[in-house]
């Protein structure tokens, strides 16, 4: 490799070191807004669990409504964007085996949020029923929640679907993120433990027991979204860390390199210069 081959090698990969730097500044930037908008969710959606106790101390359960017979739906969280590790794969691997117990059992709906995980599916032979672009900001997320729970809300009170159950990358730490399922409707009254007396007492009775269950649903699946965009910043942050040690490496040894080939370039120039000397004499 020529001294000029070098440098132009040396010059792209530089580029790519300063590219994933930024990228790792960006994910430990947007990790920590994840985990405050991930603690908010989490205070409201025990708000609201709460109050859906209160009313249901005062409503029978059969008030819900009843899910035998209908067909689950299954929602898997992934990302949009690339440079996230093993972040697709892992989430991807624990849906697809729980897919196929699913559909063992009977139909299901099949709902993938990120274009590049409903691709890896479908390649695999798994066509989601709903496919929406994963957000890549946290207003992004807010927009994207909302058009989720819209839509389950609607095929929920019309029938179409029963059980929902939700999978997605819980943040554990920077280096640890989990392939989680949670299921958030029904709801399980049972096991939403009554607040203390008096604590909702202006609120009616009964009747807000369906927009609860309703709100209940959009902030779980919020809170669902908020660690799972945490996990993939975190994941990208982990993989831009070690390409920024793998370039900064790589740059370090063209450059020790360029002065081998510079010293010699040098010292061949020096040989000629000699050479013609003594060819002159």
């Amino acid at each position: 490799m020529s001294l000029e081959q070098t440098q132009r090698r040396r010059q792209a990969v530089s580029t790519i070191h300063d590219i994933v730097s930024a990228t790792r500044a960006i994910a430990a930037g947007r990790i920590q807004g994840a985990q405050r908008a991930l603690t908010a969710s989490q205070r409201y959606e025990e708000v609201v669990r709460r109050g859906i106790a209160a009313l249901a101390a005062k409503s029978p359960a059969r008030l819900l409504p009843d899910v035998a017979g209908r067909p689950p739906m299954l929602v898997v969280l992934t990302s949009e964007q690339p440079l996230c590790g093993a972040f697709n794969q892992n989430v991807l691997a624990f849906a697809s085996r729980r897919w196929e117990k699913l559909r063992r059992l009977g139909s299901v709906h099949l709902a993938v949020v990120g274009q590049r995980g409903a691709r890896h599916l479908v390649s695999r032979g798994i066509v989601p029923s709903i496919s929406e672009p994963g957000a890549t900001t946290l207003t992004g997320l807010r927009d994207l929640v909302k058009r989720l729970a819209g839509m389950i809300d609607g095929q929920y009170a019309s029938r179409q679907v029963g059980a929902l159950h939700v999978i997605y990358n819980r943040y554990q730490s920077v280096s640890e993120q989990i392939p989680t399922e949670e299921r958030i409707l029904p709801l399980e009254l049972r096991r939403i433990q009554a607040p203390a007396a008096n604590f909702y007492r202006y609120l009616p009775v009964p009747v807000l027991l369906a927009g609860l269950v309703s709100e209940y649903a959009f902030i779980s699946l919020y809170r669902m979204a908020a660690d799972s965009y945490a996990s993939e910043q975190a994941s990208r942050l982990v993989a831009m860390d070690g390409a920024t040690r793998n370039t900064e490496k790589m740059v370090n040894e063209l450059l020790d390199l360029e002065r081998r080939e510079r010293q010699g370039e040098i010292t061949r120039q020096v040989l000629e210069m000699i050479s013609a000397r003594f060819a002159t004499e």
